[in-house]
């Protein structure tokens, strides 16, 4: 598949709202030495970061898409990929370069006894990694979130 960067029209196959020239500009500006491979390394991680982004916030956008064929979920009311959107997205490039955005997540143990076989799950342990750095420069194009939902008075 080709590397194909949303442009803000809604293209029907764009895989990436970041170009790996606004990437390696992004990550230069802050140090990143991490931010390394060829370029066809920092274009799956970019694809890989959108995937992930559009995974895991699916449905909270703000808006509606611009058109009905576009692949991603931006542009929405407006023909433009916002800067925050494309920040996040290069942000979690960089950690997708070395590891999986959305790895199986098991259950952490509390306990664990090997005779007589015994295992003990934490109670309230959370499964999955969390990025509040990714989820503040989202939360202004989000339509809410679990934590934060308009008030109904019946």
């Amino acid at each position: 598949m080709a590397f194909v960067v949303e442009d803000g029209t809604g293209l029907p196959d764009a895989n990436s709202y970041a170009s790996v020239a606004e990437a390696d500009a992004y990550h230069t500006d802050r140090g990143n030495a991490a931010w390394t491979g060829s370029n066809s390394v920092k274009q799956a991680a970019l694809v890989r970061a959108t995937d992930y982004v559009e995974q895991a916030y699916a449905g909270r956008w703000k808006g509606c898409a611009l058109t009905e064929e576009q692949a991603l979920s931006f542009p929405r009311d407006e023909a433009v990929v916002p800067a925050k959107l494309k920040q996040a997205v290069i942000q979690l490039a960089l950690e997708a370069i070395a590891t999986d955005l959305n790895p199986t997540q098991d259950r952490a143990v509390k306990r664990e006894k090997v005779d007589v076989i015994e295992v003990e799950y934490m109670d309230n342990a959370r499964n999955g990694k969390t990025r509040p750095a990714i989820d503040g420069l989202l939360s202004g194009l989000l339509s809410g979130s679990i934590y934060n939902r308009p008030l109904v008075r019946t």
